[in-house]
C-alpha cells in the first residue's frame, strides 16, 4: 500500500501567502515570508517565518492563514520591519555591491571597521539592536587595548579616540547606505542604528610637524637604511608633494610625467584643461584607487623632485606600469605600510632623531601644508590632495614660532 503524502496548500490574500503544511503527526504547520534580507555571501533571499498551529483542522489553519495575511499586510502599510538583518550581511552587501566604487585605500578601512566590529559584537548581531551600549563597549575596548588590529600600523596595541571614531565613522558611512540600497523593493535596514551616537574624540590630539632639519638628517641616513634608494626617494616625494603613504607606495613609473608632452596626454585622458601643461613642464598623476577621497590628482612637481626620480627610475629600471616602490618579497606589490614605518623608525634611530610620537611619515605631510599656508587655500588643496578646507587648516596647517611672534608684535 503506497504512503499517504502529506498535504499542502498556499493561501494568498491582500499581496500576502501563507503556505500551509501538514507536518509530524499530523499538526498543521503555516509559512510566511516576513522580509527580505541577504545571505552570508551577499545575496537577497526571502525570511520565512514557519511554525506548528497546534491543530490538524485543515478549515480551521485556513481561516487562521487569512487572519496572518491581512495582519502582514497591515504590517507592511505601516512601515513596520520584521527585518533581521545583521551585521556580517551589511558588510557583505556594502562590499558587493559599493566595493567597486571605494578607493583601495577605503576598501581596506571598510574591511577593517567591519572585522572589529563583528570580533566585538559578532557577525550575527542584528543590525536593529545595535545602539549606544555597543559603541561604548566598542569605544572602551579598543582603547583599553582588549580589541586589537592583529596587524598594520597600530597591530596589537591600544589605540587613541580619534583612531576609533574614524572606524565608527565607517560604519556610519555603510548603514547609511542601506537605509537607502532597497532589496525587492524595501530597504536593507530601516535606519542606521548608530546615528546620533556621540563619537570619542580627543581633546589634545598629537600632530606632530617636521622640520626640515628632521628631514635633512633623515636623508643623510636613508641609504644605510635602504641601500636601493627608495626610502631616499620616499622621503623627497613625501618632503615635496606633501602626500600621504599611502599614495606614495601606490605610485608607479607611469605615473611619474617627466615630459610636458607626458603632461599634456595624462591632462587629455583626465579630462582635465590641457593647457595647464603649458605651467607644468612635469607632473605625478596620483591614482585615485591609492587616494582616500577616491579622487585622482595630476599635480605640477618642482625640478628637485623631477631629478630625484630621474635617477631613481633609471637606476632601478622602471617603465610603464612598473611599481615604483615595490614589496622586498614580490615586485608586482606595492611596498607594505609597516615596511616603511620600519625604515623611518630605523632611520631615526642612524640619524639619532628622538621619535615623534604619532609623527613618521604625516608628519611630512602637515610640514608641507604648514609651509604653505601663507598661500591660496584653494591651491594648497589642489596641490596636497586635499577636498576639505577644514580638514587641511584643523589637522595639518600648524602655528609657526615666528608668525605667532610676529602677530603679537605688530603694533607695538
Amino acid at each position: 500500500m503506497a504512503k499517504r503524502k502529506n498535504w499542502s496548500k498556499t493561501i494568498e490574500a491582500h499581496g500576502v501567502r501563507v503556505r500551509l503544511y501538514e507536518g509530524p503527526g499530523g499538526n498543521v504547520y503555516r509559512a510566511v515570508v516576513v522580509g527580505r534580507t541577504v545571505s552570508k555571501n551577499g545575496k537577497p533571499r526571502a525570511v520565512e517565518d514557519r511554525r506548528s498551529l497546534g491543530h490538524s483542522d485543515r478549515a480551521l489553519a485556513e481561516t487562521q492563514a487569512l487572519q496572518l495575511c491581512k495582519a502582514v499586510a497591515e504590517q507592511r502599510l505601516t512601515g513596520v520591519s520584521p527585518d533581521t538583518v545583521t551585521l556580517a550581511q551589511v558588510h557583505a552587501a556594502y562590499v558587493r555591491e559599493r566595493g567597486s566604487l571605494l578607493s583601495e585605500y577605503r576598501q581596506g578601512e571598510v574591511k577593517k571597521a567591519f572585522n572589529l566590529f563583528r570580533r566585538h559584537v559578532g557577525s550575527d548581531f542584528k543590525v536593529e539592536d545595535l545602539g549606544r551600549h555597543q559603541v561604548q563597549t566598542y569605544v572602551a575596548a579598543r582603547m583599553e587595548g582588549k580589541l586589537v588590529t592583529k596587524n598594520g600600523r597600530h597591530g596589537g596595541a591600544k589605540v587613541k579616540a580619534n583612531t576609533v571614531a574614524k572606524e565608527l565613522g565607517v560604519l556610519h558611512a555603510a548603514f547609511n547606505w542601506a537605509e537607502t540600497f532597497k532589496v525587492n523593493g524595501r530597504p536593507l535596514i530601516t535606519r542606521n542604528p548608530i546615528r546620533g551616537v556621540p563619537l570619542p574624540s580627543e581633546q589634545n590630539p598629537a600632530r606632530p610637524v617636521a622640520s626640515r632639519d628632521r628631514f635633512e638628517k633623515l636623508l643623510k641616513v636613508a641609504d644605510q637604511v635602504n641601500p636601493q634608494g627608495a626610502f631616499r626617494t620616499m622621503l623627497v616625494v613625501a618632503w615635496l608633494t606633501g602626500r600621504r603613504l599611502g599614495s606614495i607606495v601606490a605610485l608607479r613609473a607611469g605615473d611619474v610625467l617627466l615630459t610636458r608632452d607626458q603632461v599634456h596626454r595624462a591632462l587629455a585622458e583626465a579630462g582635465r584643461e590641457e593647457y595647464l601643461a603649458a605651467e607644468w613642464p612635469a607632473a605625478i598623476r596620483w591614482a585615485a584607487e591609492a587616494d582616500k577621497e577616491g579622487v585622482e590628482w595630476i599635480v605640477p612637481i618642482p625640478q628637485p623632485l623631477v631629478e630625484a626620480l630621474t635617477e631613481y627610475i633609471r637606476a632601478q629600471g622602471l617603465v610603464g606600469n612598473a611599481i615604483l616602490f615595490p614589496a622586498r618579497q614580490d615586485p608586482t606589490k606595492p611596498l607594505s605600510k609597516e615596511t616603511a614605518y620600519h625604515w623611518m623608525r630605523q632611520g631615526e634611530k642612524k640619524a639619532e632623531l628622538p621619535h615623534q610620537t604619532r609623527g613618521g611619515w604625516h608628519a611630512l605631510r602637515r610640514a608641507w601644508a604648514t609651509l604653505r599656508k601663507h598661500m591660496p587655500l584653494q591651491d594648497v588643496m589642489a596641490a596636497g590632495g586635499w577636498r576639505d578646507p577644514a580638514s587641511l587648516q584643523r589637522a595639518y596647517q600648524h602655528a609657526d614660532a615666528k608668525t605667532v611672534r610676529a602677530v603679537m608684535e605688530l603694533g607695538s
